[in-house]
């Protein structure tokens, strides 16, 4: 079935990219740093791949499926938190805080998960302390640094899932709070490389697995082989089983010799009502349920003449 809906593999490279980092406690969620201007660079484009990859980590993997995306490390939103929204929400920074940093990746297939968005929760330990935030946060300080924010490598699946491409090479960075009018963050690579040129910020190398295409390949990568096998054979599994429900009690009424009789009585009942003799269409009528009624009767009126 597959082979047979033209199962030829195209490449979905990344369209577009974006980084959202949060800061949440209880209450609510704040987002520090946002942009949208992310260079994306095939992977055959470049000079030199030893640079960005010295392990060969994506030696398994095809080039034209690899892409280096570079983002510019000064957000394109402004900071536009009033002061006294800071202030309250500085006193929440004691009890609980965390950091969200999300890629959000646009691709033309498949249809209706075009967009894939990657969310990663740093952790405890590579958390920065609270009162560090709030140095920043009330202007004592520019920057605080975080740890391990996410992996330098990761694969987008045909099925638009995020895995990861390698569990090392995590990116630290420091989150720099530009003072003037306006204000505005920026998030900087402490490891940045070479291979983004002038772009110091967000950089990551990403794998888009290739789609199938046509529409049972569409399918296929929105449901994967398994979901359509499954559907398929449900489909046909309830099917043939209402076919084959109750079979033994709609024997005697389906696999009838000759029905001939019985239809003519069913014909006598239509010119009754016709006529308007209503006492004969009665008559009729329960004549019919009682030779369905009663089975040995049935059998009498469908024999063969």
């Amino acid at each position: 079935m597959y082979s047979s809906g033209n199962p030829t593999n195209i490449a979905n490279p990344i369209k577009d990219a974006s980084i959202h980092i949060d800061i949440k406690t209880l209450s609510g969620r704040l987002t520090l740093f946002e942009t949208t201007l992310c260079e994306k660079i095939s992977w055959d484009e470049l000079d030199s791949h030893h640079d960005l990859d010295p392990q060969g980590y994506l030696s398994e993997y095809n080039e034209k499926d690899i892409q280096l995306i570079c983002c510019q490390a000064d957000a394109s939103t402004l900071w536009h938190v009033p002061p006294v929204v800071q202030t309250r929400y500085m006193r929440s920074l004691r009890s609980n805080m965390d950091i969200i940093f999300s890629w959000q990746l646009t691709r033309d297939r498949p249809k209706g998960k075009e967009v894939v968005r990657y969310e990663l929760i740093v952790q405890d330990e590579d958390l920065p302390a609270y009162s560090d935030v709030m140095a920043v946060l009330n202007g004592t300080t520019n920057s605080f640094r975080i740890f391990n924010v996410y992996p330098r490598y990761f694969r987008v699946t045909g099925s638009g899932e995020v895995r990861f491409a390698r569990t090392v090479d995590l990116v630290s960075g420091d989150l720099v709070l530009n003072r003037g009018n306006p204000e505005w963050w920026s998030f900087h690579d402490i490891d940045f490389s070479s291979g983004c040129g002038q772009f110091g910020g967000p950089m990551a190398i990403i794998v888009s697995e290739e789609t199938p295409q046509g529409i049972l390949g569409e399918t296929l990568s929105k449901f994967s082989i398994w979901g359509l096998y499954i559907t398929f054979v449900l489909a046909v599994g309830r099917f043939i089983r209402l076919q084959c429900a109750d079979l033994r009690m709609r024997i005697p009424f389906e696999n009838l010799p000759s029905c001939d009789r019985l239809m003519a009585i069913c014909e006598d009942i239509y010119a009754a009502r016709a006529e308007g003799e209503l006492e004969v269409e009665e008559v009729l009528y329960w004549t019919l349920v009682k030779i369905y009624r009663s089975p040995h009767m049935l059998l009498e009126y469908t024999k063969p003449d």
